[in-house]
C-alpha cells in the first residue's frame, strides 16, 4: 500500500488573534524523549526495556520511550521477524554508541561529545531533563479512520521563549505496543512483549522544518498519513499503536515532546495541580495535617472537572479527605473549575495507629474533554516510623528486593518501620519531616546512579542531624568513586561516601567474592555465622572490596580479611554500616535478618536492651523514655532547638545537671548521679526555655 504524507501548515503570533487549543502559554518543563537502541539478539536489552519501562511509570505524561532496533543485534535469523526500520542506521549513526542496549536522553550531550548513554544513565538523565525549562510547548491530537487507514494529526507548538540558534523541526514517529516475538535473555522465547517499537518517521528521517521560533509564537500543523497493513510483514495494527511528537533543534538536541494514543488521542493541556510549598508532612496518631494548593483551569469558560484522592499504600486505620469551596469529600468530586481563576483545595490527612509513610495522590480530570490527559500531584505523611527502608532509584532490583529488608526489621520484632524511594527520602529531609526516623535503610541493590546528588545531599544533612544510616549495594563503590566509563560519580557523591561512609573503594570485585565473613575482632558482628553471597543478577555479580578510613572499622570480609566487604564508623552525630553488597545476595535468610537485628541495635546504639516501640512511642509524643528512669533517659529534642542546652532541675527549682544537644534529635541524658526522686527537664536555646516536663528517678 502506497504511504501517504499530507502536510498542512500554518502559523500565527497570539497578538494577531490566534489562541492555543492544545497547548499552555505558561512556561513548562520539558519531556524527557529516550531513543532506545535495541535488538532481538541483545543479551541485556531486556534490562535496558524494564528501565525504560520504569522510567514511563514513574513519571507519567512526563517522557517519551521509543524502541529503535537496529544493528548487528537486530538481524533476524532465519525465520524470525525483521523489527528494523529504514531509520535506525541514520539515527544511531548520529549517538556515537559503542554497544547494546543503548539510549540518548533528548539526544543531549550528557558528558564528553556522545549522545549515546549506557542504561545505567537513563534515569538519571531523564531526570536531569525533566527539571529544566522548555522554550516550547508541544500539543498533540490524534484521529483514525478505519476505512480508510488514515491518521490525521494535529501539532499545535507554543513558543513560551526564543526557540535556539538553528532551525527547528517537527519530528512525528509512529510506535506500535505488544509486538510479540523472539527476544534472547528475556524469558519468554518466541513470546516477547515489545513495547514501543519505531515503525515509521511521518515526517521523514529529520523531521520537518517550522518558522519563526520566537517567543510567544503559536504555530499550528496537520498531517495526515495512511498506515499500511504491515511493515516488514509485521502486522500494523493501529489500536496498538501511539504518536509520538517531539521538536529538534537542527537534527540533535529534542527540545520537548509527549506521545499520545494514534485512535482519538490528545494530550491536551486542561490545567494543573499546583505543587504544595510542602510536600512531606511529620504527625503522630490521631492528628491530622493539611496540604494546601489550588486548582487551575485551562479549558475555555467554566467547565465540570473530576478530583479524585487516593492511595495505594495508606493503612486502614488512616483517614484522608479534600475541602474545596467548603465542602469535605473522600475519594471522588465533580468541582466547577473557571479558565485563569484559582481554586483552593485543602487535603486532609489524619494518621492512625499504624506506622507509615502513605502515598497520597490529588488528579483532576476535563469530564469535557475525557481522552485529555489527566493531571496530578503526591503529598506524603510520615507518622510513628522510626526505621525507614528506602529504595534506590536507579532501577526496578531495589523494589523487587525491598522484602529482605522489611522481612528483617520485623524479624527484630519492630512494627514501627516503612518504606519509600530516595527521591521522597530527600523530599522528606527537604520539608523536615523526618525527626522521628532513628535509622535509614538505603537499599540500592543493583541500580544505577546509585545516588543523585539530591538524594546524597539528603542523606548527609539527616545524618548531620543524629539520624543514623545503613547502605547496602553492589557496585556502590564502582559507580560513585571508580571514574570508569558508564559510572555516576559527581563531587556530591564522592564527598558523601569518603567522608560520611568514611570508606575507600578498592575494587570492583568478583564471583569470587562469594562468601561473607565477620571480623572475630569485631564487638558487634564478630559472632555472625559466615554464609555465602548469591549472584541475584544473572551474570553480573561484583561485590564491591572496599577499606574503612580512619575513624571507621571493617566487620566482614570475603574469602580472607584482604577483601574487606563491609565498613562501619561512629562519629558524634551518627552511625553508619556500608556493605558492599545488596543483603538480598545473602543467601542464608536467618543469617540476613540476624545482622538487620544486630545493624538495627548497633545504629540505635543507646537504646539496646529497651522496647523499642514503648521508647517510639513515648519519644514521638515528645516524652522522655525510660521513665522513671535508672541510668539513663532519652529525650526527643525538636529542630528548633538542637543548638541548645538541656537543663534538669530538681522538685525546688535547682538545676542540677546539664548536657549539651550538639545538634541531636534524640539526646542520651546521664541521670545515674541523680538520687532518686521527681525532676523535671528542659531545654534552653538563645534566652528561650521551654516547659518543663516531669522525670523519676529510681534507685
Amino acid at each position: 500500500m502506497k504511504r501517504l504524507i499530507l502536510p498542512f501548515m500554518f502559523f500565527a503570533l497570539c497578538s494577531m488573534g490566534m489562541a492555543q487549543t492544545l497547548v499552555t502559554t505558561e512556561v513548562t518543563k520539558k519531556h524527557a524523549i529516550l531513543e532506545e537502541y535495541t535488538g532481538i539478539h541483545c543479551g541485556y536489552c531486556p534490562d535496558g526495556h524494564k528501565i525504560a519501562a520504569e522510567i514511563l511509570e514513574e513519571n507519567p505524561g512526563k517522557a517519551v520511550v521509543i524502541a529503535i532496533h537496529q544493528g548487528s543485534y537486530s538481524t533476524p535469523s532465519a525465520g524470525e521477524p525483521d523489527y528494523r526500520t529504514e531509520f535506525g542506521d541514520a539515527l544511531a549513526g548520529q549517538t556515537g554508541l559503542t554497544g547494546y542496549p543503548s539510549g540518548t536522553v533528548n539526544r543531549h550531550v550528557f558528558t564528553g561529545s556522545n549522545t549515546a548513554l549506557s542504561r545505567s544513565a537513563w534515569k538519571s538523565s531523564c531526570k536531569q531533563i525533566m527539571g529544566e525549562d522548555s522554550p516550547v510547548n508541544v500539543g498533540i491530537q490524534s484521529s483514525y479512520d478505519a476505512a480508510t487507514r488514515q491518521l490525521t494529526i494535529d501539532v499545535e507548538l507554543y513558543y513560551t521563549a526564543d526557540g535556539p540558534a538553528g532551525t527547528n523541526y517537527i519530528n512525528v514517529a509512529l510506535l506500535q505496543d505488544s509486538i510479540y516475538g523472539p527476544q534472547s535473555s528475556g524469558g519468554a522465547g518466541n513470546n516477547y512483549r515489545h513495547m514501543h517499537m519505531l515503525r515509521y518517521l511521518i515526517t521523514g528521517q529529520w523531521g520537518d522544518a517550522v518558522t519563526p521560533v520566537t517567543a510567544g509564537t503559536l504555530i499550528t500543523k496537520q498531517y495526515t498519513y495512511i498506515v499500511p497493513d504491515s511493515y516488514r510483514s509485521i502486522p500494523a495494527l493501529v489500536e496498538d499503536m501511539q504518536v509520538a511528537v517531539f521538536v529538534t533543534k537542527d537534527h540533535q538536541e529534542i527540545l520537548s515532546g509527549d506521545v499520545v494514543y494514534a485512535i482519538g488521542g490528545t494530550n491536551m493541556y486542561i490545567g494543573s495541580i499546583e505543587t504544595p510549598a510542602v510536600k512531606v508532612m511529620r504527625s503522630l496518631a490521631t492528628v491530622p495535617v493539611t496540604f494546601n494548593t489550588n486548582l487551575h483551569s485551562n479549558v475555555a469558560g467554566s467547565t465540570a472537572f473530576e478530583i479524585s484522592l487516593t492511595s495505594p499504600n495508606s493503612p486502614a486505620d488512616w483517614a484522608a479527605s479534600f475541602i474545596v469551596d467548603g465542602t469535605t469529600y473522600t475519594g471522588t468530586a465533580t468541582i466547577n473549575l473557571e479558565k485563569g481563576v484559582a481554586k483552593p483545595i485543602s487535603i486532609t490527612v489524619t494518621p492512625g495507629a499504624s506506622a507509615a509513610l502513605p502515598e497520597y495522590t490529588i488528579t483532576m480530570k476535563s469530564l469535557s474533554n475525557p481522552n485529555a490527559p489527566v493531571q496530578y500531584n503526591k503529598v506524603y505523611v510520615v507518622s510513628g516510623v522510626t526505621d525507614l527502608v528506602v529504595n534506590g532509584t536507579g532501577g526496578p532490583e531495589s523494589t523487587t528486593w525491598q522484602d529482605a529488608y522489611l522481612d528483617g526489621l520485623g524479624a527484630s520484632g519492630i512494627t514501627s518501620y516503612a518504606v519509600t524511594n530516595a527521591d521522597v527520602f530527600a523530599d522528606m529531609v527537604t520539608d523536615a519531616a523526618f525527626k522521628d526516623v532513628f535509622n535509614v535503610y538505603m537499599n540500592i541493590a543493583w541500580t544505577f546512579p546509585a545516588l543523585t546528588d539530591n538524594q546524597a545531599t539528603a542523606l548527609m544533612a539527616f545524618m548531620d542531624a543524629g539520624h543514623n544510616v545503613l547502605i547496602a549495594g553492589q557496585d556502590i563503590g564502582w559507580d560513585i568513586m571508580s571514574g570508569a566509563d558508564g559510572s555516576n560519580g559527581t563531587d556530591v557523591t564522592r564527598n558523601f561516601y569518603t567522608n560520611y561512609l568514611l570508606t575507600e573503594f578498592v575494587d570492583d570485585g568478583s564471583s569470587s567474592n562469594n562468601k561473607l565473613t565477620a571480623n572475630t575482632a569485631d564487638p558487634v558482628y564478630g559472632a555472625v555465622p559466615q554464609t555465602t553471597i548469591v549472584d541475584r543478577y544473572s551474570g553480573n555479580m561484583y561485590p564491591d572490596v572496599i577499606k574503612p578510613k580512619t575513624g571507621a572499622d571493617y566487620v566482614f570480609h570475603y574469602l580472607n580479611d584482604t577483601k574487606k566487604s563491609v565498613t562501619k564508623c561512629e562519629t558524634d552525630k551518627y552511625r553508619a554500616i556500608y556493605f558492599g553488597i545488596g543483603l538480598e545476595m545473602l543467601n542464608d535468610v536467618t543469617i540476613r535478618n540476624q545482622i538487620i537485628s544486630i545493624s538495627r541495635i548497633w545504629l540505635t546504639g543507646d537504646m539496646v536492651g529497651i522496647d523499642f516501640d514503648k521508647a517510639a512511642n513515648s519519644i514521638l509524643t515528645g516524652n522522655c523514655y525510660p521513665n522513671p528512669a535508672n541510668s539513663f533517659t532519652l529525650l526527643p529534642i525538636s529542630g528548633e532547638t538542637r543548638d541548645a542546652v538541656v537543663e534538669v532541675l530538681n522538685a525546688n527549682g535547682g538545676v542540677v545537671a546539664v548536657q549539651n544537644v550538639n545538634g541531636l534529635s534524640v539526646v542520651k541524658l546521664d541521670v545515674s548521679n541523680l538520687a532518686s526522686g521527681t525532676y523535671f527537664w528542659r531545654v534552653r536555646s538563645n534566652g528561650q526555655v521551654t516547659k518543663g516536663r516531669q522525670l523519676q528517678v529510681v534507685r
